[in-house]
């Protein structure tokens, strides 16, 4: 037959075959048949398997004959051709191609450059309801900064207040928001009620989404059949995304719904003490339009049952609830936990059943495909109408078949340097490390520190076996075959074993197992043995939290190590990262990476905040600002935390804390009066002005002392619905013969938004943790207005090699360490001030250089 010419882009593994590819006549393709109907994505039914066999193209349709093993069950089981469509195929073959990015974006396209509407002072939101009811089905009603834009949606609805017309270039906002009100009349059209208006969020709850209910069969079916999972769907209107147009991001969840009331729950057993109950405050006027779920509200935590209601505690409202009135959190423990009480012996199996069926809905083929699925129902009927004489087109997700194009560049994972000369480097952080090294080996001067070990007496014989295998290496297995002495380049440790009398819940024991330790010498590192049992624990009733805040009090860092760790048959792995994170906080410096050298001085500044609350529900009282400093090869350099204070004084806590670390830093490196001062701020959560304030001020005061003074403030988010998929990733082999990363690009892959965002893959199929894990998210980077230095592809770059200067695991991290270092202080900081006696001033003193949080 020769060689048969069908269109198709892939070579690789599970990626939709559509473009221009040959195949061999005697050649075999293993093809999968996408099932599920066109609509919301919402189909139960599942991917075929059609079996292996030739393939030729005919007239636009793949048209595969069949063969002799296993296409009966196919939909055409005849003994004639089957022709599937471009987008039902997947092409499964070993050979890899270019990576070909899609996101879960939705540009949309406008019909007009204009349109008319009306705009009224805005003066209360009080006025600003009103006006909503009033023109409710002839109206958009939206507030823009002071004023209230009213836009007629129906044919012959005058402008209500001034007349005005918009140019979509100058009110991409107001136009975004037409957009947002165009889908939520979709929406309802298509039968759904709202979880939320803005963004627009939904819950399919129709027959047959339930992806528990086909998994519980008749078991119990009066208690199981009231446990729901169901697919959420959220459309975001967005002024700019992938492409550089304005668009829609499709978001899909999973909703996790317990619809028993608490009573009913303690009737059939399960325990709710401690546990965080739902209530509807039935304050809020309800809206037909509106999910009976959107309106209940945390009430506070049981603290007991007295008859029939619930007593709670830190509770905003009132302390008691009726138990008939109330439904559980349904966060993922506590589902699990319902779920396996009611289920019994079936719980466990109807669990990875479960988890199966949301990786099919939360996987990046599945949301891709959902994706899709919405994007054909939004432009089903045509474009959508915004205001009069305005419509919207929505297209097909950036990067699909019949989607727009998008510019990408991947990023290089970055060279690791392991001296100060830059003679030393590699590529392969592990294989850098164990031939050359640490950084400091020539400066690093504790060559022999001095190690306590707190364990309960009655595990001292396997932590023996455990310490003496960290010291010394695993003989034979990779990567730690060296051991802590000899990858680090140490004389020896001096080890001494404090095993105490308790059980591994007993606090007490462990605070004076600390104290004894100690007192019997000088102490550089403790390694403390913990269990699982202890993590519900907090303040002083934590074994971990009170022997941390005993140590650190005397500027000692501590190494948690729990004892399921210690008694894994397989050691190496976590050894490796826990010698690591002991160097790092014995002062060493492991390694740095290799980073352009810029003509000024440059510092890479964290900044992060712990919020003081005296329980979940309650609002923040004080604020702590935390500060981290990197040079711009990622050596850390130091942190700071700022005295507690209300949001009044917090802006001048944060300038102290800032200009006590930039002092720090100038002494430090002997700056002069010459020298350009570069300062690149990341920050987690978007900056507010309080904090934006503070930092403009430390500039200030640095540009009277220095030639030059450039910033740059740096959202670093991934609190976002974007996702990146490759859909040419074929994903890879797991131990278990199972495939994993499928349609998940690989890390680096860097995506512009406009000038001053920039989308950032930062897990790829490899950082999955099981062929079950949902699609990780990229990193978005937003560069704030005020900034002086606005190279945010330099930025981006920066920030990703970023990502692998973590020194608490050998592995690349999602966040850069900027992020990940200031949220470690501020998850310690907050556990700690609830530990008797703890000293929050040896973090900025005995333990300001030390990298104690890791």
């Amino acid at each position: 037959m020769g060689q048969l010419a069908a269109r198709c882009r892939g070579r690789a593994t599970g990626r939709v075959v559509r473009g221009s590819h040959t195949l061999g006549a005697q050649q075999r393709a293993d093809l999968i048949r996408v099932g599920g109907a066109q609509g919301t994505g919402d189909s139960n039914s599942r991917p075929r398997r059609w079996a292996a066999g030739s393939c030729r193209r005919h007239r636009g349709v793949f048209v595969v004959p069949r063969c002799d093993d296993g296409w009966s069950s196919a939909r055409r089981s005849t003994a004639h051709p089957t022709a599937l469509s471009f987008d039902e195929v997947l092409l499964l073959s070993p050979r890899p191609g270019p990576p070909q990015l899609a996101f879960n974006f939705l540009p949309v396209t406008f019909t007009a450059a204009t349109f008319d509407g009306g705009e009224v002072p805005y003066t209360s939101p009080e006025q600003l309801s009103a006006l909503r009811v009033k023109l409710v089905d002839s109206h958009v009603v939206t507030r823009i900064r002071d004023s209230i834009k009213c836009i007629p949606i129906v044919d012959g609805a005058d402008p209500y207040g001034t007349p005005t017309t918009y140019h979509l270039r100058e009110h991409k906002p107001l136009t975004m928001r037409l957009a947002e009100q165009a889908l939520l009349r979709a929406v309802r059209g298509w039968g759904y009620q709202l979880r939320k208006r803005q963004p627009v969020t939904f819950v399919s709850r129709f027959a047959g989404k339930d992806l528990l209910e086909p998994l519980v069969g008749e078991h119990r079916p009066q208690a199981l059949g009231r446990l729901h999972v169901y697919p959420q769907f959220i459309l975001d209107a967005r002024t700019m995304g992938p492409s550089d147009r304005p668009g829609v991001i499709v978001g899909v969840k999973t909703r996790r719904e317990i619809d028993l009331t608490v009573a009913e729950l303690l009737e059939l057993g399960v325990g709710v003490l401690g546990q965080y109950v739902l209530a509807d405050p039935g304050k809020m006027v309800t809206e037909p339009d509106m999910d009976p779920w959107a309106y209940r509200r945390a009430a506070g935590a049981v603290e007991r049952v007295h008859g029939s209601d619930l007593i709670l505690r830190d509770a905003p409202g009132a302390d008691t609830v009726d138990a008939s009135q109330a439904w559980l959190e349904s966060r993922l423990e506590t589902f699990q936990d319902v779920l396996r009480t009611l289920a019994g012996a079936d719980g466990a199996r109807i669990q990875r059943e479960l988890d199966q069926a949301a990786f099919e809905l939360l996987g990046a083929f599945g949301r891709y495909e959902k994706t899709i699925d919405i994007a054909t129902r939004l432009g089903k009927h045509g474009p959508l109408l915004l205001a009069n004489g305005l419509a919207a087109t929505i297209e097909q997700p950036v990067g699909s078949s019949n989607g727009r194009s998008v510019h990408s560049v991947r990023y290089q994972s970055p060279t690791f340097r392991f001296d100060q000369a830059g003679d030393k480097t590699d590529y392969k952080l592990e294989r850098g490390l164990t031939t050359n090294g640490p950084f400091d080996v020539e400066f690093f001067a504790n060559k022999r520190p001095r190690i306590a070990v707190i364990t309960p007496r009655e595990h001292k014989g396997v932590v023996e076996n455990f310490i003496n295998q960290l010291l010394h290496g695993v003989p034979g297995q990779n990567p730690f075959s060296q051991g802590f002495i000899r990858k680090y380049h140490l004389a020896s440790c001096d080890v001494s074993v404090h095993p105490f009398d308790g059980g591994p819940l007993d606090a007490g024991a462990y605070r004076h197992a600390c104290r004894a330790a100690l007192q019997a010498g000088a102490v550089d590192l403790a390694i403390v043995i913990t269990s699982e049992a202890q993590t519900h624990l907090a303040g002083d009733d934590s074994p971990y939290l009170v022997a941390k805040s005993t140590f650190m009090g005397h500027g000692v860092p501590v190494q948690e190590v729990k004892i399921e760790t210690v008694r894994l048959p397989k050691l190496a792995v976590p050894l490796n990262s826990i010698a690591l994170a002991c160097y790092a906080k014995l002062g060493g410096i492991p390694f740095v990476i290799a980073a352009p050298r810029a003509l000024a001085q440059e510092l890479v500044i964290g900044i992060g905040s712990a919020h003081v609350k005296a329980s979940r529900l309650t609002e923040p009282e004080r604020v702590v600002g935390i500060t981290t400093v990197f040079s711009a090869d990622g050596t850390y350099l130091l942190s700071n935390a700022s005295r507690e204070a209300d949001y009044a004084d917090y802006p001048r806590e944060l300038l102290r804390s800032l200009t006590e670390c930039i002092e720090d830093i100038k002494n430090r490196n002997a700056w002069q009066r010459g020298d350009g001062l570069r300062l690149i701020f990341h920050v987690f959560k978007p900056l507010k002005d309080v904090e934006a304030i503070a930092v403009k001020q430390l500039v200030e005061r640095l540009t009277r002392d220095y030639a030059s003074v450039e910033f740059a403030f740096v959202h670093v988010s991934n609190d976002h619905e974007l996702v990146m998929f490759d859909r040419v990733s074929a994903g890879i082999a797991t131990h278990g013969g199972s495939v994993k990363g499928r349609f998940v690009p690989e890390r680096g892959h860097a995506v512009a938004i406009g000038r001053r965002e920039m989308l950032l893959a930062v897990g790829g199929p490899y950082d999955l943790k099981s062929a079950t894990h949902a699609i990780p998210k990229p990193l978005l980077l937003k560069l704030h207005a005020e900034s002086t230095f606005t190279d945010i592809e330099y930025l981006a770059r920066q920030a990703y090699r970023f990502t692998s200067m973590s020194w608490r695991t050998m592995y690349p991290s999602r966040l850069p360490v900027t992020i990940q270092y200031s949220d470690l202080i501020a998850e310690l900081l907050g556990q700690l001030r609830h530990v008797k006696n703890w000293n929050a001033d040896a973090i900025v003193t005995r333990l300001r250089g030390s990298r104690w949080f890791l």
